[in-house]
């Protein structure tokens, strides 16, 4: 039937139909292996299954599914599921490598321009998002402090979020001008507050991360830097209050003392997370009409996500060494969504102008056809074939480019210790608003050193 169809369309209307027909076809086809892939670890990290995981990436058949395009989702992923299999090294290898990629694409190529406009946002590899930069560096300042490795290390990973969300809004502000131009040259009466004020972030800010400040503070405190870690301390307590409401029920109060306090009353830190980051989902606009073509096209919204876990409490030897409850410091669900959210005005421009201009050529193609057919029936049919196939055509190709980080997780407690030196064992414990006990991570042999250097546990509860 299929052919018979194209047939009686290439008689009528030559290449473009055709070009209509191979277009939906293409985009409607079967299954895509990777995004099979990618459920897979979305339900594996659902079950804090992370050595399946981790074997799953590492695999070659799990490997050559990423490519050139998908490659830092590829280190994204297994640099977090390193980080809950206790694997410093391997998460900072991984993330590294991630970091170095986004740095270099923050100008897309050319050919990775021109694939965004005339296809949609999936045909071109995948740079990251403001969100996902921010939380490369967090996640290695963390490994960094988990391995021990501090000035040199840790300091240097501190520094790099200092100065991360100017450059992230400098870029941001830079991308939507460019956009902007682009439509008011494309299209007539281009607008920008016509494409929607929920997508509006005219100053380009985006919200910083709470853990990642806390651990710059420790890290300088830790390294005898007490001018930065006032600082990192007074910044903290500045995003506590400015955020307030996208990062969390973060108090205040448990972290005011941090800009006073000295390197040898702590030497231990530890650092709870829990939960899963939320993953993206199709939001459709249109069919919306304009002049005499129609717009259709699709934006990714963050959505979803995990955080059983109301609090968490650290036992050192089983309690009997010390017992204590960790301070929340941030929703990295509610931060990722709304960085996201703020990231939002440029997809949908670039979504808007792109389905502009497929619906004009659509609307182009088809009137060339139609004053070209004989008849005035077949002048019809072709007119309605061109708003059908048309339709179809441009809600084929504008598909919302979903690839995120899926093991991202999705909050964060802290906590600083005292302990005598010498041998302990750590275990954290997960507990719901109630007070009930969620989960108990394994216990974790620790060396605390004489010389009060600072030993970091990170542990992982994925609900």
């Amino acid at each position: 039937m299929w052919g018979s169809c194209t047939r009686r369309l290439n008689r009528r209307g030559g290449p473009f139909w055709w070009l209509l027909a191979a277009a939906a076809l293409s985009a409607s086809g079967c299954t895509d292996p990777f995004l099979t892939h990618r459920k897979t670890l979305e339900t594996l990290h659902a079950e804090g299954r992370f050595d399946e995981a981790a074997a799953l990436m590492d695999s070659p058949d799990g490997r050559a599914l990423y490519g050139d395009k998908n490659r830092l989702l590829l280190w994204l992923d297994r640099g977090s599921v390193a980080l809950a299999q206790h694997d410093p090294a391997r998460t900072i290898t991984e993330l590294e490598k991630a970091e170095d990629f986004m740095e270099v694409r923050r100008e897309p190529t050319a050919g990775d321009e021109i694939a965004k406009w005339l296809l949609n946002d999936t045909a071109a590899p995948y740079y990251g998002e403001p969100y996902e930069e921010q939380y490369v560096n967090v996640l290695k300042l963390l490994a960094q402090l988990e391995q021990g490795n501090l000035d040199g290390g840790a300091t240097v990973e501190a520094r790099r979020m200092a100065g991360k969300a100017d450059v992230l809004r400098d870029r941001y502000l830079r991308s939507v001008n460019e956009a902007d131009k682009k439509g008011e040259d494309l299209i007539a009466g281009f607008s920008p507050p016509s494409l929607g004020q929920r997508y509006a972030n005219p100053d380009g800010e985006f919200v910083e991360s709470t853990l990642g400040v806390f651990l710059t503070a420790v890290t300088f405190m830790m390294t005898g830097d007490p001018g930065g870690q006032s600082v990192a301390a007074r910044r903290l307590m500045t995003d506590i209050d400015a955020q307030r409401g996208l990062i969390g029920p973060v108090r205040a109060g448990d972290f005011a003392s941090l800009s006073d306090l000295r390197p040898g009353r702590v030497n231990t830190l530890i650092v709870a997370l829990s939960g899963r980051g939320p993953t993206k989902e199709p939001v459709r606009f249109g069919p919306i009409p304009i002049y005499t073509y129609t717009v259709y096209f699709e934006l990714p919204e963050l959505r979803g996500g995990s955080a059983e876990a109301a609090r968490a409490r650290v036992l050192i030897d089983d309690g009997a060494t010390a017992t204590q409850e960790l301070a929340f410091i941030e929703d990295m669900r509610s931060v990722a969504t709304e960085n996201h959210r703020r990231q939002l005005p440029l997809i949908y421009t670039r979504a808007f102008i792109r389905s502009s201009l497929k619906a004009a050529a659509v609307a182009v193609g088809t009137e060339a056809a139609r004053k070209g057919a004989g008849s005035h029936d077949a002048r019809t049919a072709i007119e309605l074939a061109g708003i059908i196939g048309g339709l179809l055509f441009v809600s084929q190709t504008e598909r919302a480019d979903l690839r995120c980080w899926t093991f991202l997780p999705g909050q964060a407690h802290v906590g600083l210790l005292d302990l005598p030196p010498g041998e302990h064992t750590v275990k954290v414990e997960y507990l719901s608003d109630s007070g009930g006990l969620l989960y108990t991570s394994p216990a974790t042999a620790i060396t605390v050193s004489p010389d009060r250097r600072l030993s970091t546990v990170v542990e992982h509860f994925w609900r």
